[in-house]
C-alpha cells in the first residue's frame, strides 16, 4: 500500500466525478511507471489536465505526436518515452510525492486541512519556474540591456494578472542592484527607471532609482528621484536623510 501512496495522493486531489469510469469508454493506459496500473483512464486524463494547466503547456510538451496522415488529425503516442520532458516529469512527480508523504507529514502542529505541494505550487503557469529576476538577468547576460528590458515587457504583457511572475516593485529593483554590484551603473539605472515607470506610486522604486543614479554619478537626477520618493512617502526618514546630505552646501 505504501508504494501506491504518491499516486493516490494525486488522485485524491481530483473531484469524485473524475474517478467515475464507464467500462470501454476510454482505452486502458499503457506504460505507467508512476501511477497505479489500475488507475481509471478518466482519472489519468484529468490528472494530466492539471499538469498542462500548471505548466501552461499542451500534451505535446511531454508526449510524442505521431506524423499526421493527410486529411486526418494527428494522433498522440502517449506510451512513448522518447521525450526527455516526460522522463523529467516522472522525477518531478516522485519529488512531489516525497515532499507530501515523507516530509510534510512530519510537521508539528500541521494546519488543517493540510497544505500540500502540487505542480502549480512552483510552476504557476510556466514550464520553467524561474523567478522573474533570473529570467531578466539571463536575457541581459545573453543579449544586453535592450533585450532584457524587452523580455520584461513581453512577460508583463503576457502574464500580468496571473500568478506566474511577481510584477511588483521588488524584481526590477533586484535586477538593478545586481547590475550595480557588477559595476554596470548605467544599465542599472535603466532598470531602476523602468521600475518607476511600472510602479509610479512606489516610494521604494524612486528611492532605488535615486540611489542608482547617485552611484552612476548623476546627482541632479538622484535628487529629483529622491524628492519624488519623499513626496510619495513623506515619513520616509531614510530618504529625507539622503536628501539632506546631498543638499548640504560645502563650506567656503
Amino acid at each position: 500500500m505504501r508504494r501506491l501512496l504518491p499516486s493516490l495522493l494525486v488522485i485524491a486531489m481530483l473531484p469524485a466525478a473524475a474517478l467515475a469510469q464507464q467500462p470501454g469508454q476510454l482505452p486502458k493506459p499503457k506504460n505507467l511507471k508512476f501511477f497505479p496500473k489500475d488507475i481509471p483512464p478518466r482519472a489519468l486524463i484529468d490528472t494530466m489536465h492539471t499538469f498542462t494547466s500548471a505548466l501552461g503547456v499542451r500534451c505535446t510538451y511531454c508526449h510524442v505526436e505521431k506524423p499526421a496522415v493527410a486529411g486526418e488529425r494527428p494522433e498522440m503516442d502517449f506510451a512513448a518515452d522518447t521525450k526527455v520532458e516526460k522522463r523529467k516529469a516522472r522525477v518531478m512527480l516522485r519529488m512531489v510525492a516525497s515532499i507530501n508523504n515523507d516530509h510534510l507529514t512530519k510537521l508539528e502542529d500541521r494546519r488543517q486541512p493540510p497544505v500540500v505541494v502540487s505542480c502549480m505550487t512552483c510552476h504557476r503557469g510556466v514550464a520553467v519556474p524561474r523567478p522573474l529576476q533570473q529570467v531578466v538577468l539571463m536575457a541581459y547576460d545573453s543579449s544586453g540591456a535592450d533585450s532584457a528590458i524587452a523580455t520584461y515587457r513581453a512577460l508583463r504583457t503576457k502574464y500580468y494578472g496571473r500568478a506566474s511572475y511577481d510584477f511588483g516593485d521588488e524584481p526590477l529593483a533586484d535586477v538593478g542592484s545586481a547590475l550595480r554590484a557588477r559595476q554596470k551603473f548605467a544599465d542599472a539605472v535603466r532598470f531602476y527607471l523602468l521600475n518607476t515607470e511600472y510602479s509610479p506610486t512606489s516610494s521604494f522604486a524612486f528611492r532605488q532609482a535615486g540611489e542608482g543614479q547617485l552611484a552612476a554619478g548623476d546627482t541632479a537626477s538622484a535628487i529629483a528621484s529622491l524628492e519624488h520618493a519623499l513626496m510619495l512617502d513623506p515619513r520616509n526618514m531614510q530618504v529625507q536623510r539622503m536628501l539632506d546630505s546631498l543638499k548640504v552646501k560645502p563650506k567656503q
